[in-house]
């Protein structure tokens, strides 16, 4: 993984700033050999002036050799298991409200002003301090100014500038890391992007969660592609979504792109709902963290009470083979008698057994 981090931050400067980097890193080599200027130059056809700069002063090397040296110093091509969990996230957030400029040296987070703030001590373990300002009530954007950093986000899988024209993917190696690394990406794209909690009309109902994300029109097929990677990362977690679907489209002021948002939903059921808070949720985003706290209890109730349903259906099942009436069925495993009969006579099964069958452990 080091090779390849090095590898593709190299691959984020310009044309000729890898043309810079590559003959610096020969140069040097004869520099610290003891040939001088001259036959480097003769051996290397690289023009003896700028071979000159390279051998006075280090503030003198190219730009593309001070950022890569900047993210060797700061240990960016050796990181262990925890910072590679953090970097998920922050890609995570970068793939959903982030943004990166096209030299690849900003990059901008947007949120609430109080959640930036605990966001900025997030990434202090790379060496890099954000500047956030508040732009409306209690809105606003982190943007971190420093071209190694950013170039690390880029070099994991963040992609650079509008994320609507252009061909977006969760990287592969999030789709191939361990639960944590798959945890900590979901957590940073849904802080930026996910509804909270909600409930409908007051009663025991809650909305379901839905992500969106918006793609010009010829980049639709490959955002319904992403949408769906992000369904089979939930699914590893036994979370349960539903198709992608487009929803409105429409024309963007700025440049008169057609554009079409599209999107999934994470069902709205209390097993579902109680997965998703245990083994996902929210980080950051307090607002969204406080929906879940405030009716996650009375969740984890009402999952448990469905999950029982399922257990005494799978039991009544088994007991009716024996020949027993679902009269004595009723009786035994304390159910109420329309219950076992709709089971039994009528053939009807919990709403979520298809489902849920097998996948779900209130321990976990």
């Amino acid at each position: 993984m080091k090779q390849e981090i090095q590898k593709r931050f190299i691959e984020t400067f310009n044309q000729k700033q890898k043309i810079y980097f590559h003959d610096y890193v020969k140069a040097r080599a004869l520099i610290e050999s003891g040939k001088g200027p001259t036959e480097i130059s003769r051996r290397t056809n690289i023009h003896i002036h700028r071979i000159g700069n390279w051998t006075r002063k280090d503030r003198n090397r190219p730009f593309s050799i001070r950022c890569y040296l900047k993210a060797v110093n700061r240990g960016y091509f050796e990181l262990d298991d925890p910072k590679f969990e953090k970097l998920a996230y922050l890609v995570g957030y970068q793939m959903g409200d982030g943004n990166i400029s096209r030299d690849c040296c900003k990059s901008w987070f947007y949120g609430v002003d109080s959640d930036l703030s605990i966001l900025n001590d997030f990434i202090e373990d790379f060496g890099v301090s954000g500047n956030i300002k508040t732009y409306k009530i209690n809105n606003g954007k982190m943007a971190v100014c420093d071209n190694a950093f950013t170039r690390l986000l880029i070099s994991l899988g963040a992609p650079i500038s509008d994320k609507t024209k252009q061909r977006t993917e969760i990287p592969k190696w999030i789709m191939a890391g361990n639960a944590g690394i798959k945890i900590k990406f979901l957590q940073g794209l849904f802080d930026s992007e996910l509804n909270g909690f909600k409930r409908v009309n007051r009663g025991f109902s809650f909305q379901n969660l839905k992500f969106y994300t918006v793609k010009e029109k010829h980049y639709v097929k490959s955002g319904i592609a992403y949408l769906n990677q992000i369904k089979k990362v939930l699914w590893d977690f036994n979370i349960s979504t539903s198709p992608v679907k487009k929803d409105r489209i429409y024309t963007r002021s700025r440049d008169n792109s057609i554009m079409i948002q599209i999107y999934f939903v994470i069902h709205s059921n209390y097993i579902n709902l109680h997965k998703f808070s245990v083994r996902i949720g929210f980080l950051f985003n307090t607002k969204r963290k406080e929906s879940v706290d405030k009716v996650f209890n009375e969740i984890e109730i009402l999952a448990k009470n469905e999950i029982d349903k399922i257990e005494k259906y799978k039991q009544a099942v088994n007991l009716r083979k024996t020949g027993m009436s679902a009269y004595k069925i009723s009786k035994e495993l304390d159910l109420p008698i329309h219950s076992a009969k709709n089971w039994l006579y009528r053939k009807h099964k919990p709403r979520l057994l298809c489902s849920f069958e097998g996948q779900y452990d209130m321990a976990k």
